[in-house]
């Protein structure tokens, strides 16, 4: 959550940092996504053991990508950001490799502890 609040804090700011404008704005989506997303399936393993691997995958790219369209319409209210469509889809990409990432980080780290 608190990476969440990070997030719409950065994303409410009047001026990027300098170091950020060195870097693709979409770049830093689907960048800063994929953590949300990768910490989101962390959390529901350890919260929704229950859901399985595709349950949390699914559940922590949804509440990312429903996140970062709340981001973009926050920002379009703000008069001096502005709300992209195509910085949601940078999101939605960076969350579906987050969650891809996290689900086959999983599944080898299992089957490593299954032969070893």
């Amino acid at each position: 959550m608190l990476y969440a609040v990070l997030i719409f804090v950065l994303g409410s700011l009047r001026n990027t940092p300098p170091a950020a404008r060195e870097v693709s704005d979409k770049l830093q989506h689907a960048l800063g996504f994929a953590l949300l997303a990768w910490l989101w399936c962390r959390a529901f393993a350890r919260l929704r053991p229950r859901w399985g691997l595709r349950g949390l995958m699914g559940g922590a790219f949804l509440v990312s990508v429903a996140l970062g369209g709340v981001l973009e319409l926050w920002q379009g209210l703000l008069g001096y950001r502005s709300c992209e469509l195509l910085d949601w889809v940078a999101d939605g990409i960076g969350a579906a490799a987050g969650v891809a990432l996290f689900g086959g980080f999983t599944v080898w780290r299992a089957r490593a502890r299954r032969s070893g």
